[in-house]
């Protein structure tokens, strides 16, 4: 199946677009969302040489309950005081089928692992002022302590309360560049 996916450079929209996250919590999964996202797209005539550059503001993390938040931004998780932006660069964009898969360095807390993500593209169109916008969802699955995001508490002996796999969603609104 071939995606027709208009070249040029895209803005992120921030007011349209967000990371939402799932990890697991006792016998439960807590989900929460960043929605400081900011960045733009590369869309090449030839796809597979398009890039992607992100920014997640770490300080927008919500998972609806106020002492929660405050710990996920503490020193014990993504220490949001001193590394209050997470970024992401492409590296690689390979189409398989309907979908891509995205290629990327993901920097946490100072430290950058290489990441793979599963793109899917939306639609486009122009809006009602006669911007012309894409749509994307991605997701993709990290393993929290690989990028030092270790807080974590139990019993002693007992098992972690946290789970190390977190789930990763972004829905994405891009606006093409003059």
């Amino acid at each position: 199946m071939s995606i027709d996916i208009p070249a040029g450079r895209y803005a992120l929209d921030p007011v349209h677009s967000f990371l939402q996250f799932a990890t697991h919590f006792v016998g439960a999964r807590v989900r929460g969302t960043f929605r400081g996202l900011s960045g733009h797209l590369e869309i090449a005539e030839d796809l597979t040489k398009s890039s992607v550059q992100a920014q997640i503001d770490v300080t927008t993390l919500s998972t609806g309950v106020s002492a929660r938040d405050d710990h996920l931004r503490s020193a014990d998780y993504f220490d949001a005081a001193n590394h209050p932006v997470a970024t992401f660069a492409s590296s690689g964009l390979v189409p398989d089928g309907d979908r891509f898969l995205l290629a990327g360095d993901l920097t946490i807390r100072g430290t950058t692992r290489s990441v793979e993500l599963e793109v899917r593209f939306s639609g486009d169109g122009e809006d009602q002022t006669g911007a012309f916008r894409m749509g994307f969802t991605a997701y993709g699955r990290v393993s929290r302590s690989a990028f030092g995001v270790n807080g974590n508490v139990s019993k002693v002996g007992g098992p972690l309360l946290i789970g190390d796999t977190t789930d990763i969603t972004l829905e994405l609104q891009t606006t093409r560049e003059s």
